[in-house]
């Protein structure tokens, strides 16, 4: 199978491995990622990388043009152009590949012009669907009409992305729920970090651990007034990650709750399972907001797979990430998050029992070599489909034609 992949993600080399995985699982797989040759990771621009098991030839670097966001930028077409023809990909996967899109639906025209025998998928994460005012709710509504009935299969990020897809009622293809990555188990095997927790001061204190970018709808607020109810226990928050709410969590939380916060600045995505194996108990507080809900929780999943009980909200999709793995409560609700947090606090039995049922899940539903499996399996499904509709438009030309001549 020929694949290209044109997503913004994979111009980082720690992303690029789940492609690295799916190619020791089929050697016949031939690769092209199409990939920004800059973008702003966590706050932060990145050139592009490629991982020492893949060639130069198979990560094509782009410059990236128009927006910079998600939805508006593009890439020279001539360029995108020259990669299609050149590679001729039996499937083209746009990851993230929201069906509005711009490069999205630049893709697709190209896709049709210059290599019309690739099956065409893509991979969303919205689960809000959000209505939009006008005129960009027109412009939203024609660029799904025009991405979705040209492509063969929509790999969500959760369940919710999938009804809502079903809902619209613009896609009759093939549709799965699928994450965007797996978790590679060597890397993610419980212990602790003694040393690093000397390091961070954390001592032999209970360690309460929040992993991702600093922003109000992670419910980082909702967190700090739980655990001001809760100074009767000898626990420390470690909190690793950047954003808009640093200056508050050093200037005000930090004077509330003193010698209780250890704030870290975000680190790449290699070194997170290091931190979080300082971690006793994660929390994901994720508060839904009129534009956004949580959408998976990749940190979440890490924290699952190294088996430390974890405590979720119920926004957006946490619920079926944590599965039987942890502790639900209320979105926003501080005295429920609270009365979870207490009883981890206050049992090792429980947030022993809690981690090995969370990794337990983890180890079936998470880890690289399985997610890879399933996007093989999606994508060979896909190639086969296309191949057969294409086969049978061709034989009923081919009818046609001679009960023409007859």
């Amino acid at each position: 199978m020929k694949l290209m992949v044109v997503g913004h993600p994979f111009l980082l080399a720690y992303n690029q491995q789940k492609y690295v995985v799916m190619k020791r699982l089929d050697r016949d797989l031939r690769l092209r990622l199409i990939v920004p040759t800059r973008w702003r990771e966590r706050f932060e621009p990145t050139d592009y990388q490629v991982h020492p098991e893949l060639s130069a030839e198979e990560v094509v670097p782009l410059k990236p043009r128009a927006g910079k966001s998600l939805m508006t930028y593009l890439y020279d077409p001539r360029l995108l152009v020259k990669c299609l023809r050149e590679f001729q990909p039996d499937v083209i996967h746009l990851d993230p590949g929201e069906p509005q899109a711009l490069m999205t639906v630049e893709t697709i025209m190209l896709q049709r012009i210059y290599a019309p025998s690739a099956a065409v998928t893509l991979w969303t994460v919205d689960n809000l669907l959000r209505p939009r005012g006008f005129p960009l709710g027109v412009l939203k509504k024609r660029l799904r009409a025009y991405s979705l009935p040209r492509t063969d299969a929509v790999l969500c990020c959760n369940r919710r992305a999938a009804e809502l897809l079903k809902e619209e009622g613009r896609f009759n293809g093939i549709c799965e729920v699928l994450p965007q990555y797996g978790l590679d188990t060597t890397e993610h095997q419980p212990g602790k970090e003694p040393e690093l927790r000397a390091q961070l001061g954390l001592g032999e204190s209970l360690v309460i651990g929040h992993v991702g970018q600093m922003v109000e709808r992670k419910g980082l607020r909702l967190l700090f007034e739980a655990l001001g109810n809760l100074l009767h226990y000898p626990w420390k928050l470690l909190l690793v990650g950047s954003g808009p709410l640093d200056q508050e969590i050093r200037e005000q939380w930090m004077a509330k709750l003193p010698g209780r916060i250890v704030l870290v600045p975000a680190v790449p995505y290699e070194q997170v399972n290091r931190y979080l194996r300082c971690v006793d108990i994660f929390v994901l507080a994720s508060q839904s907001v009129p534009y956004w809900q949580e959408q998976f929780g990749l940190a979440l999943a890490q924290a699952m797979m190294l088996g430390i009980p974890c405590i979720g909200s119920t926004s957006g999709s946490i619920p079926e990430v944590l599965g039987p793995g942890g502790l639900l409560f209320e979105e926003g609700r501080s005295a429920d998050l609270q009365k979870r947090l207490n009883a981890l606090l206050d049992s090792a039995e429980m947030r022993k029992e809690l981690g090995d049922q969370a990794r337990r899940f983890a180890l079936q539903h998470y880890t690289r070599e399985g997610i890879a499996a399933r996007y093989m399996d999606a994508f060979e499904k896909v190639r086969c489909n296309h191949t057969g509709e294409r086969d049978e438009k061709k034989e009923t030309l081919e009818l046609e034609s001679l009960a023409r001549k007859i």
